[in-house]
């Protein structure tokens, strides 16, 4: 798959850049939100790090293809975006599905491949359980870097969707 220097501007800084950002500032304000109050989180339970970085892996991908698919794809119907004409990476053409069975998809398959892989680090590093501020700072990085990864592969698929006739 070939992409123009447009496209790789328009995936980098609109569909990266901005996503990372947006993330950090919002995760950061659902943690404070959902967590203050609580002096440590634990790794495992209800309200743990665990489950809300599981979660986060789901829900963050999934409402995400569900803002992300219709901006682009209305980009692109003004031309303010620039269309993928050549074929689509292989590993997306599964996602070329209904936008609903599309975020459902991409959700269920970031929660074991994103967020099996951090639940993974963060056992590497012994984590049992984080303080308020340190789990504030990895709840809003990992939303972060998770949306800079995941924002442009829905982008890329919203690009190659063929206008309804």
């Amino acid at each position: 798959m070939n992409l123009s220097a447009e496209q790789r501007r328009f995936l980098w800084i609109g569909q990266s850049l901005v996503p990372f950002a947006i993330n950090v500032v919002l995760n950061g304000a659902i943690g404070w939100a959902m967590f203050r109050g609580a002096e440590t989180i634990p790794f495992w339970g209800e309200s743990s790090i665990g489950a809300d970085t599981l979660g986060t892996s789901f829900f963050l991908p999934a409402i995400t293809c569900l803002i992300v698919t219709p901006l682009v794809r209305g980009q692109v119907r003004k031309g303010a975006a620039p269309a993928l004409t050549g074929a689509l990476a292989g590993w997306l053409r599964p996602f070329q599905r209904s936008l609903p069975v599309r975020a459902v998809a991409i959700g269920g398959v970031c929660v074991p491949l994103a967020g099996g892989l951090a639940i993974a680090l963060l056992s590497a590093l012994g984590v049992g359980a984080l303080g308020f501020a340190p789990f504030l700072g990895w709840k809003a990085l990992y939303a972060g870097v998770l949306a800079a990864v995941v924002t442009p592969a829905i982008a890329l698929l919203a690009l190659a969707d063929r206008p309804a006739t």
